[in-house]
């Protein structure tokens, strides 16, 4: 068996399977993640959002402003901010990010348990593991560390 397969092909399953829950309340798991992110990060710029989600600076730039435009999120930057935009989340933002959470759920977490993994410690496996892989030493070649939601502030 294969590691790196298995944890690819969990990934895309996940996403796919994510990205039909949030369909029904009309977000795309990048929307989604980006409003998580400006949920836990109250004033994070768009530019700083492309690390965590994993696009381009122009493609995060649309996915905020399809935030702003759906009345997820604010601009709260201060004129002689210059061309940049501190987001925050709306009540409606909020509350959307609360329905999404409980919509997707512990699904997982209750799939782990039903092959007698406990999810908990899965969870801390694979962020060591993550943690790893994105370390100078994690003896993967040219896969440098990418910016993580902890490092946007």
């Amino acid at each position: 068996m294969d590691l790196a397969y298995e944890l690819h092909d969990l990934v895309l399953t996940l996403d796919r399977w994510a990205e039909r829950r949030l369909r029904s309340v009309g977000l795309n798991y990048n929307r989604y993640v980006a409003l998580v992110v400006v949920c836990e990060h109250p004033g994070v710029s768009g530019r700083q959002l492309a690390g965590p989600l994993r696009v381009s600076e122009a493609a995060a730039s649309g996915i905020v402003r399809s935030l702003l435009e759906a009345g997820l999120v604010e601009d709260t930057a201060q004129k002689g901010d210059g061309n940049v935009r501190r987001l925050r989340a709306t009540p409606a933002g909020v509350g959307l990010r609360a329905r999404c959470s409980d919509l997707l759920g512990s699904a997982l977490d209750t799939a782990a348990r039903g092959i007698g993994v406990d999810p908990e410690s899965l969870a801390l496996s694979i962020r060591a593991l993550h943690d790893q892989v994105r370390s100078p030493r994690g003896g993967m070649d040219g896969a440098g560390p990418a910016r993580s939601v902890q490092q946007i502030h």
